[in-house]
Parts: C-alpha cells; sequence; structure tokens
C-alpha cells in the first residue's frame, strides 16, 4: 500500500512537471515571437499580464464576469436537467428513441453560429440569445449519455429487480440512476468549458455587456492585448470551472 502511495505520488509529480515545462514553453515561445512583431499584431506576455491586471481593477470588468456568469450558468443547468430527462425517457422508451433519435443527432451537427443568428430574430438583443444557444448546443450531448447509461444497464440487476417486483421508483432509484450517474457525470465535464467559448462567442455578436462584448470593442478598438488577456481569462474560466466539477463530482462519488 505504501509503496503504491509512493508510485502515485511520483507520477503526479511527473505530470505536474511536464506540465509546468510545456507552459513556460509556450511562454518562452511566445515572447520570442512578439520580439518580430508590433504589439498590435502580436503583444508580449508581459503586455497581455499588465492588461489582465489593469482590467481587474475595473468594476466595468467585474460586471461583464458576473452577466456572463449567470447566462452560461443557467443555460448549463437547464440543459443537464431537461438533457437527462429527455435521455432517461428515450432509453427507457423504444418508441421514443426511434421518433426523436435523429432529431437529437441532427441537433448535433448544426452550427452554433445558426443557433444564435435564429436566436437573435427569435428573442431580440438579450441574455435570452445566450441562454438558448448554450442550452440547444449542449443538450444533446446529455441526452445521448443518459440515454446510453439506462441502455447499458446491467440486465442482470434489471432481471433480479423483475423477480423480486420491485417497485418501478425503487429499480430507477436504485439501479437505473447509479447506471447513469457515470454518463452525467462525463458529459457534464465535457460540456462545461464549451459553455463558456459558446457564451463568449453569441455575446459578441449580439450584446453589449459579458466577455464577448468586452472581445468586440477590443477588436473594434484595434487592442490587441486586451483580445489576449480576456482570451487568456476565458480559459481560465472554463477550467476552473471543470476543475471545480470534478472535484464536486469526486467528493460526491466518494460518498
Amino acid at each position: 500500500m505504501k509503496n503504491s502511495t509512493i508510485k502515485e505520488n511520483n507520477k503526479n509529480k511527473n505530470n505536474l512537471n511536464y506540465t509546468a515545462g510545456g507552459f513556460i514553453f509556450l511562454i518562452a515561445a511566445w515572447k520570442l515571437l512578439s520580439l518580430h512583431y508590433k504589439p498590435i499584431i502580436l503583444p508580449s506576455p508581459e503586455l497581455t499580464l499588465f492588461t489582465i491586471f489593469e482590467m481587474l481593477q475595473d468594476g466595468e470588468f467585474w460586471f461583464n464576469i458576473s452577466q456572463s456568469f449567470y447566462r452560461v450558468s443557467a443555460a448549463y443547468v437547464l440543459s443537464l436537467i431537461s438533457g437527462t430527462v429527455i435521455g432517461v425517457f428515450m432509453g427507457l422508451e423504444k418508441k421514443a428513441d426511434n421518433a426523436f433519435g435523429p432529431f437529437i443527432s441532427m441537433l448535433q451537427t448544426i452550427p452554433n453560429i445558426s443557433w444564435i443568428l435564429l436566436a437573435i430574430i427569435w428573442f431580440g438583443l438579450n441574455s435570452k440569445i445566450i441562454i438558448f444557444t448554450i442550452f440547444i448546443s449542449i443538450l444533446p450531448i446529455f441526452v445521448i449519455n443518459s440515454r446510453e447509461g439506462i441502455k447499458n444497464t446491467d440486465p442482470e440487476l434489471l432481471e433480479m429487480a423483475d423477480i423480486y417486483n420491485l417497485r418501478k421508483k425503487t429499480t430507477f432509484l436504485k439501479i437505473y440512476l447509479p447506471s447513469i450517474a457515470p454518463y452525467i457525470r462525463s458529459a457534464g465535464i465535457i460540456t462545461v468549458e464549451r459553455t463558456w467559448k459558446i457564451g463568449a462567442m453569441a455575446e459578441l455578436l449580439s450584446l453589449d455587456t459579458g466577455i464577448g462584448a468586452g472581445l468586440y470593442w477590443a477588436r473594434n478598438n484595434l487592442q490587441t492585448e486586451r483580445i489576449f488577456a480576456w482570451t487568456i481569462i476565458l480559459i481560465l474560466l472554463g477550467f476552473l470551472s471543470s476543475q471545480l466539477l470534478k472535484k464536486i463530482l469526486t467528493a460526491g462519488n466518494c460518498r
């Protein structure tokens, strides 16, 4: 047991070293390239970092972050709940699966930009555009994953439930739910970073608040360092959301 723990710690340490090495290499390459171009083309890492610190002191920055957070969170929760319910229903009812399966597959192929443009026409210029676009873009992932979780439920457990005449509610809570849980966790982690990117793109094309709006005005004013700064912030928000979700789900698993 002790040797196993030591090996695991060494493995984690090596992974961390490789990650740090890759990050340092990336920053160094960025710095070298920036020496050959004007800041309007490629700002240096230090200029970008200074811009981030400057933005952090601006109240408008935090307002934009809060607006994006609200839109992303609302759309994510709606999609998770709706997608799971639809996926479970399709997994349990073969007729529903045959009827709606092709439609769900079609939703996956529609580009985000199409949803954004349609949402602008349908809802006008407000937060509904972002919430709808994120919702409809990641919904199929939750539907498909939860449906597959139902379909891959251990048949022996279902047979046992049938033999003991378990109520449908008990069968769902004790057998189906544990079966779909890993699939929902996987879908949740896959989609959480994507929601930030979709939201920013929708904001850029439609609204004057949020991270996307910050990118829009930076582009209009030719403030390339701000585009880099907002992009880094967007990456960090997606990464931190993903890591936080993983920790929450892992903690829930341990219980």
